[in-house]
C-alpha cells in the first residue's frame, strides 16, 4: 500500500467512525506538509475530502431532512445539493487524471467517489419518501422494499477499492437494516411467526454490528461512554423504528409467545418496550369494561396460510374457507369466539368504510345487544373492541382509543417523526 492509499485508508475510517474532525485534520495536516501545486491531483483530491466529512456528519444527523429557506435566485444549500456537487468535482478529477498513468489511484478513488455519493443521494430520497409517507394516512411498505433493494442490488459491486472498504461497509449496514426491518413488516402484516422473527433478528445483528464500529479505538479516545443519547441521529431513529416494530411484533404473535413464557416475565418484558401495547389494552378494558378488545386475522386467498407460530415447511396446509379464513390473533381479557360470525358480518359487509383506515366503524346487533368498533391496523388486521351493551359514536373515548391504538400499530409515526430528530 502506497502513501496516497494508506492516507485514504485513515480518512475514510475515521469518516465510516463518525470521527469527522479527526479526518479533516489529517487532511489538513497531507496538504500543508506536502504543499503541492494547486493544480496536482492528489491536492485536488485533498481539498474535495474535508467536504466529504461535512457532508457524512451532517446525513448522519439527519442533516438532509432539515427544511431549508430556498427560494426563487436562491442557492440551495441542501444536503443533496452538497452530495451532488461534490459528485462533480469528483467526475472532473477523474477526466483530469483519465490521461495520466501515474494517477490511477486518484482517478480509480474519484471514479468511484462518484458512485458512492450517488448512492448517497438515492437514500436521501428514500428518507425523505418515507417521512413524506409516514405524514399521510397509509405506509407502502411494499414500495419502501423495492425502493431499498433496488439501492442494494444497483450499488452491491460498487466502490469496491480497499481504501472505502470502510464506508462502503457502513452503507451496506445502514441499507440491510432498513431492508430488513421493511421486511419484518410485511410478514407481521401476514402474520408469519418465523420469518417476522428472521427479520427482526437480522436488523438487530446488523445494528450490533454497525454500533460496533462507533466503538472503535479512536471513537472511544473522543466519548468513552457512549449512550444512546449520545449516537447520532439517524442511528437513534433506525433504533426506534426496531423497537416499534418489535413491540408490534410481541403484540400479533402474543399467543404463540406466552406458549413460551410465563405471563408475569412477559408483562415485565412488554413494560420495557417503547409502547406496551398489552398495558394499553388491559388499562382500557378495565376502565371501560369491554368486553373483549382483539386483533382479527384475515386470510382470504393465502394459500400457504399455516396460522402463527412455528411450521414444517413440507407439511401440506389445507385451504381455508368462510369463517375458518377469520383466526382471532389476540383476545383480552378472553378468546372471545363467539362473537366472530358477528365480526367477519361487519368485516365484510362494511369493508369499504374499514378500508379508509382513518376511520372507525360502530355495529349493532339488536339480537345479541352487543356493540362493535373496529378500525382497520394492516390489509388484513382489523382492531375489534366488543361490548355487551349499546355504545354510541359520540362516545369518544372509544373513538380515541381505537384510532390510538391503530395509528399507532401501523408505525407511522416513527416515519413522520424522523424530521423531529433532526437538530
Amino acid at each position: 500500500m502506497d502513501h496516497e492509499e494508506e492516507f485514504l485508508n485513515v480518512f475514510f475510517n475515521h469518516v465510516s467512525q463518525l470521527n469527522f474532525d479527526k479526518a479533516k485534520e489529517i487532511v489538513e495536516r497531507e496538504r500543508e506538509s506536502l504543499r503541492l501545486a494547486q493544480g496536482d491531483p492528489w491536492a485536488m483530491l485533498l481539498a474535495h475530502l474535508p467536504q466529504i466529512a461535512v457532508a457524512e456528519k451532517s446525513y448522519i444527523d439527519l442533516g438532509f431532512l432539515v427544511t431549508k429557506n430556498k427560494g426563487f435566485l436562491r442557492k440551495d444549500n441542501s444536503l443533496r445539493s452538497m452530495y451532488d456537487i461534490l459528485r462533480g468535482d469528483f467526475r472532473r478529477l477523474e477526466d483530469v487524471t483519465r490521461q495520466s498513468t501515474g494517477d490511477r489511484t486518484i482517478m480509480t478513488v474519484a471514479s468511484q467517489l462518484c458512485q458512492f455519493l450517488t448512492a448517497r443521494i438515492e437514500l436521501i430520497d428514500f428518507y425523505e419518501k418515507m417521512h413524506l409517507m409516514g405524514t399521510g394516512k397509509q405506509m407502502k411498505y411494499e414500495e419502501l422494499l423495492v425502493q431499498i433493494e433496488d439501492i442494494v442490488d444497483k450499488h452491491a459491486l460498487s466502490f469496491p477499492h480497499m481504501v472505502l472498504t470502510s464506508i462502503k461497509a457502513a452503507l451496506s449496514l445502514e441499507c440491510e437494516i432498513l431492508a430488513h426491518l421493511l421486511r419484518a413488516q410485511l410478514e407481521m402484516q401476514l402474520w408469519r411467526f418465523l420469518q417476522s422473527l428472521m427479520q427482526l433478528h437480522g436488523a438487530h445483528t446488523r445494528i450490533t454490528a454497525w454500533e460496533r464500529t462507533l466503538h472503535s479505538k479512536d471513537s472511544w479516545k473522543l466519548a468513552p461512554f457512549l449512550k444512546s443519547s449520545q449516537l447520532p441521529a439517524l442511528f437513534q431513529w433506525l433504533l426506534k423504528l426496531k423497537a416499534a416494530f418489535v413491540s408490534k411484533f410481541s403484540l400479533y404473535f402474543f399467543t404463540t409467545l406466552a406458549q413460551q413464557t410465563p405471563l408475569q416475565e412477559m408483562k415485565n418484558l412488554y413494560s420495557r418496550q417503547s409502547s406496551d401495547y398489552y398495558h394499553k389494552i388491559q388499562s382500557f378494558q378495565r376502565r371501560y369494561d369491554a368486553t373483549a378488545v382483539m386483533l382479527v386475522f384475515d386470510a382470504h386467498q393465502l394459500e400457504d396460510f399455516a396460522g402463527p407460530g412455528y411450521h414444517h415447511p413440507q407439511k401440506p396446509v389445507e385451504p381455508l374457507q368462510d369463517l375458518d379464513c377469520y383466526s382471532i390473533m389476540f383476545s383480552y381479557p378472553v378468546k372471545a369466539q363467539s362473537h366472530m360470525p358477528n365480526i367477519v358480518k361487519v368485516i365484510t359487509e362494511r369493508a369499504s368504510e374499514l378500508a379508509a383506515v382513518d376511520r372507525v366503524v360502530f355495529y349493532f346487533s339488536p339480537r345479541d345487544q352487543n356493540t362493535y368498533v373496529m378500525s382497520s391496523i394492516d390489509p388484513r388486521v382489523t382492531l375489534v373492541v366488543v361490548f355487551d351493551s349499546k355504545k354510541a359514536e359520540k362516545e369518544s373515548y372509544i373513538t380515541n382509543f381505537v384510532l390510538d391504538l391503530s395509528l399507532q400499530l401501523r408505525c407511522n409515526k416513527v416515519f413522520a417523526n424522523l424530521k423531529l430528530n433532526t437538530k
